[in-house]
């Protein structure tokens, strides 16, 4: 009777109970890695091929969305929601995301289908 009970105090809290693997799902900007079809790091949000790349899989994955981390793009998250734009992808923007603490340079941008699709590689 007791789950029941925190069950519905977490739902009218608006908690919506408990997550599946919140640590995979913040390191992935929200999602699960098995949805993640590519993903750019802090480090690397300001580099040209990454970019390139990232616009090439909007190009091959049309009904994805792009999570876009303000705080971790910086300047050049900009540059991502205009590509978002540009292929007419959905995305979210996301600000003061609680970070993950298994990583010095996490994920700033991923792009996600609603699916999996469990792509080997999603560095870019």
């Amino acid at each position: 009777m007791d789950d029941v009970n925190s069950r519905l105090e977490q739902a009218q809290q608006g908690t919506g109970g408990p997550k599946i693997n919140p640590d995979e799902q913040r390191l992935y900007l929200g999602t699960f890695r098995e949805r993640v079809v590519a993903a750019v790091k802090q480090s690397r949000v300001d580099y040209g091929d990454a970019q390139e790349k990232l616009k090439a899989a909007l190009n091959n994955w049309p009904d994805t969305t792009l999570l876009i981390d303000q705080d971790a793009c910086g300047a050049a998250y900009t540059d991502y929601l205009m590509m978002a734009v540009s292929t007419n992808h959905a995305y979210t923007l996301l600000s003061n995301s609680e970070k993950t603490t298994q990583t010095d340079d996490p994920y700033a941008v991923v792009l996600t289908a609603k699916t999996a699709v469990n792509q080997e590689s999603i560095d870019l």
